[in-house]
């Protein structure tokens, strides 16, 4: 009998050594879950971020090419330079309509334009946005992109004039936050860049 209490005891004696063990383990899972959480919550932000650049880059090839192919359908007008000397950012505004060379939902039947003002209906549409019903530009370089910008400058100009066979550079660009800094105000300058000879 008293081999069998002292046993009851020993247990007893072991349980009572071990008591707290069991809350250090889990508070030890705990801090280790909480980092790989942590680990995969700043992953998630990084690839977003990354995925953004993605978007606007492809945003800014497609306005580099429908300036292009623009300046490809008006060749009289980039023989005459008026697509040449371009900067959105040079008091451009937006709120100043040109004359309107295609149709938009509140005009079916635009009028005719002359090659310059076809040029400066393209800039400015690149530049704005399409004009929709309201008559407001929209999704133009300076609204689809954060701190866009689009320059058409004429180089290579044989005899130092702009012409047919000039080339042009068209850049677009944009500022986006950075990948590896925590301060959302860490911006750095993006751009695209197409060599174009109408």
């Amino acid at each position: 009998m008293s081999t069998k209490l002292q046993s009851i005891q020993n247990g007893f004696k072991k349980h009572a050594d071990q008591r707290g063990v069991g809350i250090i383990e889990v508070l030890v899972a705990l801090v280790v879950v909480s980092f790989g959480v942590l680990g995969m919550a700043s992953l998630q932000l990084t690839g977003m971020q990354h995925s953004t650049g993605g978007f606007n880059r492809s945003k800014a090839l497609m306005f580099t090419e429908n300036v292009s192919a623009r300046m490809r359908i008006n060749s009289d007008g980039v023989k005459n330079a008026y697509y040449g000397s371009f900067d959105s950012s040079a008091g451009l505004g937006c709120g100043t309509i040109p004359k309107i060379c295609q149709a938009t939902p509140n005009n079916l039947n635009p009028e005719s334009c002359s090659v310059e003002e076809l040029a400066q209906f393209d800039l400015f549409t690149v530049a704005c946005g399409d004009i929709d019903g309201s008559n407001n530009a929209r999704e133009g370089v300076t609204t689809a992109l954060p701190g866009g910008q689009i320059t058409v400058a004429c180089v290579n100009s044989p005899a130092g004039i702009c012409d047919g066979d000039s080339t042009h550079i068209i850049t677009v660009s944009w500022l986006e936050g950075s990948g590896t800094s925590n301060d959302k105000t860490d911006t750095h300058n993006k751009s695209v860049q197409v060599r174009l000879q109408p």
